[in-house]
């Protein structure tokens, strides 16, 4: 809705749970610079999660988050917005650790650390497929989901790229889980999505994007005293200290933007809420597995 005018400038149809049960359904409309506000409704005031499953919702611009809901207590959530839309710095006012706007994970603090001594380089480059609204990330402390989460993403715009930085505490193993709601991955049917994480420019683990519910990657840092590679050198697994436990591929199921997908039946990740530091972990992962 434009808020000058108050007139509708794009509804979508009325998702009936008897015929639309957990589908995904992307739509695109391109719109002039202005204010606008988004509308999320539900007839029943509890929004598409949690009571029924964990359905969700995404709104983006130019590959930007707007914004993410699906929890609601109302029969409407409105959200206000320009375009051309920039994003603002994540704010956490109700304490829970996860930023209001997106509910991912709040950017880690690593102010009190030293790149190189404290603590070492995480960067994560993610391209999503057609669907981005299915892809979401976390990276723990540890070896499992049972550890720290220290940063979390989606879920996204479809067709766009992203980048993370953080300054990870050294001298300590970290997991990687790349999550996939359509269990069919982020690559091939429905685009060319794939992932590639590094540390100061070595390369961790370059994904595919091919795998089924989730990609799993292990990884210790520091990484070893290795030269930089270039995409012809990289490390081998061995060298650089990870396992990575991609799941069996599905049956490929061909889908377009703009229609109806039919989902597996399961709900979205559930483990973007911040969990406790565990004991500190006295294992590390086989240089030789």
């Amino acid at each position: 809705t434009a808020q000058e005018q108050e007139t509708t400038v794009w509804e979508s149809i009325y998702y009936n749970p008897n015929n639309f049960n957990s589908r995904a359904d992307t739509f695109n409309q391109c719109l002039p610079p202005g204010t606008y506000t988004f509308v999320f409704s539900d007839r029943e005031a509890d929004g598409i999660c949690c009571n029924h499953g964990e359905g969700v919702y995404l709104l983006s611009t130019e590959g930007k988050v707007v914004t993410i809901g699906g929890e609601m207590y109302t029969k409407e959530r409105r959200y206000v917005f320009d375009l051309p839309f920039e994003e603002p710095e994540a704010v956490d006012e109700n304490d829970d650790g996860l930023d209001d706007r997106t509910g991912w994970v709040m950017p880690f603090d690593s102010s009190k650390y030293i790149e190189g001594e404290t603590c070492e380089n995480f960067h994560l480059e993610l391209k999503t497929d057609a669907y981005g609204l299915e892809t979401t990330w976390a990276l723990f402390e540890g070896s499992d989901e049972s550890g720290r989460m220290f940063a979390s993403g989606g879920p996204y715009a479809s067709d766009a790229v992203y980048e993370v930085d953080y300054c990870l505490p050294s001298e300590q193993e970290y997991v990687l889980y790349v999550y996939d709601w359509a269990r069919e991955g982020i690559c091939c049917e429905s685009g060319n999505g794939g992932y590639n994480v590094t540390s100061g420019g070595h390369v961790i683990f370059e994904s595919t994007g091919v795998f089924d519910d989730k990609e799993i990657t292990q990884f210790y840092l520091p990484l070893p005293d290795l030269p930089s590679a270039s995409p012809s050198e990289a490390p081998t697994r061995s060298q650089l200290s990870i396992t990575t436990f991609p799941t069996t591929s599905p049956t490929p199921e061909t889908s377009t933007p703009g229609e109806i997908r039919e989902g597996p039946g399961s709900s979205f990740p559930t483990t973007l809420v911040p969990t406790a530091s565990p004991s500190p972990a006295s294992s590390t992962i086989d240089e030789n597995a």
